[in-house]
């Protein structure tokens, strides 16, 4: 979730159900809120808190908002931003140097989400920057779920008997497993919000028009046609019904409440829509719409009040500017987009930060029977993000493989642990625009992006198993091997053909991506003339001459695969009849079917006639290229993945001697001067 306007102090978090509060330090004319949240308590939480069920309210309201950041911290949670209602509360009076009393109350009607956990977080880092190093509760002996809070927040307390009381201590440092709770976490609430948006029960489509060439229109009519699961409301203030259903004026007269509003009005509508959908207690938007910080002038304080408008009610927001979402789930049939291309059910999950590359890379796959489970279009990410997408899908047992189209990283360290952790199970490959100075200016102006070093995003993507690619082709072709095939688990690659010039080529794009040909051993080339002609070349490639066919194809893959000597295969025809084609794929199949996915098999099938069918069926799942040089390249990248994948994880090194005050003195002073570099000299404090 990317961070907002929100005054200093101030931090919006979500919730494990996926909804969001904005937490910040209390200040004196926050009493008469507190009051109101203490009275809003029910007597026994009232009990638990305070030890009595009989309480001076305005005393505690008091005493809560007189803070001094050095001896007493209180943080709120509110619903409706920094204005809105109190639903939890924390604070801490530090008894000595190092030690501070807790404690720690949420609202009755936002309990188990989460929230203590967080409060306890947050406050924890306070305490941390005031020197405070202990925490200490005293709680009841029946207020089981408030030590259940204690014990889940990460931070592992001891816990000891008192008379009367259990006494709580608390260390403020996050240990190695407190801070994987807090990501485990964070991953859960991320993934709860992307899901209101791809499970509704109930959609809007606010904008949606008679004319199904429009934008609304086209959207409304593949959520009709892509067979939707629930109910899906057309709202139009100028129809009485749209494509044939009956149509609402506004999302305040829909006979129902909605899960899930699609916005495609113009831009400058949009906030008064968003608005309404808060009130009627809608859960997530997307706003199709553009006009907002990617246009500059008015745009970026459009985005904002969007923004507000979210957080002030809890709706969570994917755009503005975007194309829409999908899932292709027969048990939801969600087509979200203004797209014409239907989706295909699979394996693969497709994000895009822009909606033009969405609909072709989705046209594409669609082509060439790349299946998807989902696909989302962020837009300008001005709250659900790709961080928050990869959350979802880490865990999603209808994905894979993740393709990525990105132009800018609003939390590249979150990317670089949510990659690293996906990544040892599901591929992620990643084409990211921006490269060149050219390509910077017009990220800036097409998704409102900001982008990073490129050197640095390749450093990270290399570091955290991302596979980059460098166009859109390249992409769809590393997902074609791994949506199919395993990953290569080292350099060696075999290749078989029956025309020596593409073996020559192949071997030639291979070698210079990274990749082997290693000579055969003596016994994988005699077992291979035993089963070839005399004229064939038995060593790495093989060349089996034109001649072959589909009989000889099928023993030399499986003779090459089973040798232990290459770590994956590509396989060359060019058919001398077309004729032939058929019955050679069929061969290819049976023999890669017989190898139970010990090393991946690629083809290239050089036919006029495009791939056969028997290679492009699902069951078979061999990937087909137009050329040999092409399936080497895709074959490179999935090889680099497989390498990271299978190497010791290590482990992070600590050094007692930094000196982290002077280092981000010589930093403070390098970026006050400008320029890209540091001076080695003035940098060395050996």
């Amino acid at each position: 979730m990317r961070g907002t306007s929100a005054p200093i102090g101030s931090v919006d978090r979500v919730l494990r159900d996926g909804s969001t509060v904005r937490i910040r330090p209390a200040t004196p004319e926050d009493r008469v809120r507190v009051e109101r949240y203490l009275i809003e308590l029910s007597p026994e939480s009232r009990r638990l808190r305070f030890h009595s069920p009989v309480v001076d309210v305005g005393e505690i309201a008091a005493q809560a908002v007189d803070v001094d950041p050095s001896t007493h911290v209180t943080l709120l949670a509110l619903t409706g931003g920094d204005e809105g209602t109190v639903v939890g509360g924390a604070q801490y009076f530090r008894i000595d140097d190092v030690r501070a009393e807790i404690g720690v109350s949420v609202s009755d009607r936002v309990q188990r989400r989460g929230l203590g956990s967080l409060l306890i977080g947050q406050l924890a880092e306070s305490a941390r920057d005031n020197g405070i190093t202990t925490f200490l509760a005293e709680v009841l002996p029946e207020n089981h779920p408030m030590i259940a809070v204690f014990r889940a927040s990460g931070f592992s307390p001891r816990i000891r008997a008192l008379p009367g009381s259990i006494e709580v201590t608390i260390p403020t440092t996050l240990a190695e497993d407190a801070a994987r709770h807090f990501e485990d976490r964070d991953i859960e609430a991320a993934a709860n919000a992307v899901r209101s948006f791809l499970a509704p029960d109930v959609i809007a489509v606010i904008g949606a028009s008679r004319d199904p060439g429009s934008i609304g229109g086209r959207l409304f009519l593949n959520l009709l046609e892509g067979r939707f699961h629930g109910v899906v409301y057309p709202v139009n203030p100028r129809a009485t019904a749209v494509q044939g259903v009956a149509a609402f004026p506004s999302v305040r007269d829909l006979p129902a409440p909605v899960d899930l509003a699609f916005i495609a009005v113009p831009a400058a509508h949009v906030v008064a829509v968003a608005r309404e959908c808060a009130e009627e207690g809608v859960r997530a938007l997307v706003v199709i719409s553009a006009g907002f910080a990617e246009i500059g002038g008015e745009g970026p304080q459009r985005e904002r009040e969007l923004i507000e408008v979210c957080r002030a009610s809890g709706m969570r927001l994917i755009g503005p500017n975007c194309m829409g979402i999908v899932n292709t789930d027969p048990d939801v049939g969600l087509n979200g987009t203004f797209a014409t291309t239907v989706p295909v059910e699979g394996r693969v999950g497709f994000l895009s930060q822009s909606g033009a590359v969405g609909l072709a890379v989705m046209d594409q796959t669609a082509r060439l029977g790349i299946g998807l489970s989902h696909f989302v279009s962020v837009g300008n990410k001005a709250d659900i993000s790709g961080n928050d997408i990869l959350s979802y899908w880490s865990d999603d047992q209808r994905t894979d493989v993740i393709l990525l189209y990105l132009e800018s990283f609003g939390n590249p360290k979150r990317f670089a642990r949510l990659a690293r952790r996906i990544g040892s199970r599901k591929p992620i490959v990643a084409v990211k625009s921006g490269r060149s100075p050219a390509g910077i200016r017009a990220a800036a102006s097409h998704t409102a992006s900001i982008v990073a070093s490129d050197s640095a995003l390749d450093a990270l993507f290399r570091q955290n198993g991302v596979i980059r690619t460098d166009t859109l082709e390249e992409m769809l072709d590393v997902a074609a091997i791994l949506a199919h095939q395993p990953a290569p688990t080292g350099n060696r690659v075999g290749i078989i053909t029956n025309a020596g010039g593409l073996a020559v080529q192949c071997a030639d794009a291979a070698e210079a991506r990274g990749l082997t040909v290693p000579p055969f051993s003596g016994e994988t080339s005699a077992e291979l003339a035993r089963a070839l002609p005399p004229e064939a070349s038995t060593q790495d490639p093989v060349d089996m001459i034109a001649s072959a066919g589909g009989a000889e194809y099928a023993e030399a893959i499986r003779v090459v695969a089973r040798s232990g000597e290459v770590d994956a295969l590509v396989v060359i025809y060019i058919p001398p009849m077309a004729s032939q084609a058929p019955d050679v794929a069929r061969h290819i199949a049976d023999a890669v079917g017989s190898l139970d996915g010990t090393i991946p098999v690629i083809t290239a099938f050089m036919s006029a006639r495009g791939v056969p069918d028997e290679l492009r069926a699902g069951s078979v799942g061999i990937p087909s290229f137009a050329f040999p040089e092409q399936a080497a390249i895709a074959l490179a990248h999935t090889a680099v993945y497989g390498r990271w994948r299978n190497r010791p994880e290590g482990t992070v090194v600590a050094f007692e001697d930094v000196r982290a005050d002077e280092a981000a003195a010589i930093l403070s002073a390098g970026l006050g001067r400008g320029g890209p570099w540091l001076n080695p000299r003035r940098s060395s404090v050996c």
